[in-house]
């Protein structure tokens, strides 16, 4: 199978949170032309991003794409995306190798659907002027089984949490070799991208709590 990665969204999902990965997966094609990286909607509807962004899901929930890994953003549409059941019902349902990974708020789907119990997880640590309670801090709240951490990039194996809203690049850099790629592959995507002096740093923030 190719090595694809899914990526959801909804409405209010936050533009970077998903754009970065997705744009690491599409520079990192140029040199392995077997990865892949698509957008997944609850329907084939419109999806308005922040920033009223219009995007076209390329799949639906209904289509059941098979990928490797599947990513939810964070955004101010995750208040009502943590509740959406059928999208929760989807996420437990699906096969036990896909990882299952998000991007800032993204966590806030996890913790709902019972699946940070135990782990160590991340959000968004920096909150803007509108937010009452960090991110971090409301992920406690759903997640209270969870042990909260403030690492850029959590991995517990199946499940990776990301921290605020630009380390979906760092997760898109991560992926790559959670996909098989060596530190030289990544790097020099790292290097493409003219991000090389930031993955040298970033890299190091990365908590590898794989479980067993």
């Amino acid at each position: 199978m190719k090595k694809r990665l899914g990526i959801y969204l909804f409405n209010g999902a936050e533009v970077i949170d998903w754009a970065s990965p997705f744009g690491v997966f599409a520079v990192a094609r140029r040199m392995d032309p077997e990865l892949d990286v698509f957008t997944v909607g609850e329907s084939a509807q419109t999806v308005h991003a922040t920033g009223d962004l219009s995007v076209n899901p390329r799949y639906t929930l209904a289509d059941q794409p098979a990928m490797d890994a599947f990513l939810l953003p964070g955004g101010i549409g995750t208040r009502a995306a943590q509740h959406d059941q059928r999208l929760i019902s989807f996420i437990r349902n699906l096969p036990t190798e896909t990882l299952l990974t998000s991007v800032c708020t993204g966590s806030w789907i996890l913790g709902q659907a019972g699946l940070l119990d135990g782990l160590p997880a991340t959000s968004r640590k920096n909150g803007d002027p509108s937010e009452i309670l960090l991110p971090i801090d409301r992920l406690a709240q759903i997640a209270p089984s969870a042990t909260i951490d403030r690492h850029r990039i959590v991995d517990t194996g199946r499940i990776i949490t990301a921290g605020g809203i630009s380390s979906g690049i760092e997760m898109g850099l991560h992926l790559l070799g959670r996909f098989g790629h060596d530190e030289d592959f990544v790097n020099t995507v790292a290097h493409v991208m003219e991000y090389e002096k930031q993955w040298e740093q970033t890299r190091l923030d990365r908590l590898i709590a794989v479980t067993t």
